[in-house]
């Protein structure tokens, strides 16, 4: 058994865990902003079928996310206890279970395709044809988006994050040079349109993949590829105990989010052009949400793992202000200048005047995914997957039924249709509070001690 240096829960220290995870995110964020801007030059029907496209890859990728914290939770845990046999066989047993996920994944999606299943989601013929054809070249990409999961939440796990930005980097680069090549013919390329954004997407997932493999398998953690090694039952039924909650949580959010999305596309072209921006606006501020909680996860599992309970809340207390800080950073233009961000999308006064509505609904609803985001992994980190599900079940419930009211029952502005994600991160909140309360994460769920 080896040993190593206790976590140190300061603020420059879990800055070095948490930026270079929220600027990878960021790097991410001006892919999508770039595959957005080359598919709007391509047109208002490119960009909202490749965009709901989009959405139901992102619902499938994240049951794949959700595996992802499941090593990363039990790679931190055993860092804490400082087994690092245990360590290694998280981390192999998850890359099995993840690669397993994503080939079953792609099937189902193959299969979902090939006999139409997807046609009824998309009301308008021509958006359902471009989303058809991206959808059918994007799925292929959860193979190796699988392999890059469950080689980050082995990273993450073991407060080594930054390897996470330079592979960000390498699959915005690619993703970028080819957009241009693929989906306008810049460069010498053939113009593809929507479907080049997808094959863009897809290479530079490839290409993260085989370079994060690299790193893990010669440098940062070789002993997890020990040859010949068994995978342990144990060790799967623990991953699973700890990732189907949050598959299952991730799936529900994001598929009911992108249900948000079909549900506009009834109410009008311009209406969902407006919410893929506004998810574009979002996306850039959730970066710091999405790398605080990972980092919040991280460090809850270690402590836990220390026998250090009582930093818990004090190291939640810094990384709530270091969320607020980032996400008014990032956001203050949605509440400040919105008429000059909604002007790089819009030239007609009815366009940027709902964009700007729909930014001042974004700014609100983000302060609150700045609290939710710290409580809710708190709770993940000691283990109570099972706990945020059931909020999460509770809050997507009421999201969609405030959506489905706002736009089919009660037609509203598109500004007032998003303060459904006013509802969401609220319940968020509130349900994360009682969990805190309730529940007695101060000692972690009981399956996290087993095998420790």
């Amino acid at each position: 058994m080896n040993t190593s240096l206790p976590l140190r829960t300061d603020i420059p220290s879990l800055l070095r865990i948490a930026i270079p995870i929220s600027l990878g995110s960021l790097v991410q964020f001006v892919v999508v902003l770039t595959d957005n801007f080359f598919l709007s030059r391509a047109g208002e029907t490119a960009i909202n079928g490749a965009g709901n496209a989009a959405l139901v890859y992102l619902t499938l990728i994240m049951a794949i996310t959700g595996g992802s914290v499941g090593i990363q939770i039990l790679v931190a845990r055993f860092q804490g206890t400082h087994h690092h046999s245990k360590k290694s066989e998280a981390a192999r047993t998850g890359r099995w279970a993840l690669l397993t996920l994503g080939a079953v994944l792609v099937s189902l999606s193959w299969v979902v395709g090939a006999v139409g299943g997807w046609d009824p989601l998309i009301h308008n013929p021509d958006v359902r044809n471009i989303f058809t054809s991206f959808l059918g070249i994007r799925m292929w990409g959860l193979l190796p988006y699988a392999l890059l999961m469950a080689i980050e939440g082995d990273w993450i796990g073991q407060a080594k994050s930054w390897p996470i930005l330079l592979v960000s980097v390498v699959m915005a680069g690619f993703n970028v040079l080819l957009d241009g090549m693929w989906v306008e013919g810049l460069w010498g390329g053939t113009a593809l349109g929507a479907d080049g954004a997808a094959y863009a997407s897809l290479t530079s997932e490839c290409a993260g993949a085989l370079l994060a493999w690299v790193l893990t398998r010669w440098k940062i953690h070789p002993e997890s590829f020990q040859k010949g090694a068994p995978l342990s039952r144990e060790m799967i039924r623990q991953w699973w105990s700890m990732s189907a909650p949050v598959m299952g949580q991730f799936v529900l959010t994001i598929a009911t989010w992108a249900s948000f999305f079909f549900l506009v596309e009834r109410v009008g072209m311009l209406e969902l052009k407006v919410s893929h921006i506004t998810r574009n606006a979002f996306m850039l501020a959730s970066v710091v949400c999405m790398g605080l909680a990972q980092t919040t996860r991280t460090v809850v599992s270690t402590l836990l793992g220390e026998g250090r309970s009582h930093d818990i809340l004090p190291t939640m207390g810094k990384l709530i202000l270091m969320s607020y800080v980032g996400v008014w950073g990032l956001t203050h233009g949605y509440l400040l200048y919105p008429q000059w961000l909604a002007g790089f999308f819009f030239d007609t006064p009815e366009g940027l005047g709902a964009m700007k509505a729909t930014l001042h609904t974004a700014f609100v609803a983000l302060q609150m995914f700045a609290l939710s985001g710290i409580i809710i992994a708190v709770l993940q980190g000691a283990g109570f997957t099972r706990a945020v599900f059931a909020i999460e079940l509770t809050t997507v419930t009421l999201y969609i039924t405030v959506a489905y009211m706002l736009t089919m029952v009660w037609p509203q502005t598109i500004d007032v249709i998003w303060r459904a994600d006013w509802a969401y991160f609220g319940g968020m909140i509130t349900g994360g509070l009682i969990g805190l309360w309730r529940l007695n994460w101060r000692e972690g769920h009981p399956s996290l001690s087993e095998n420790t």
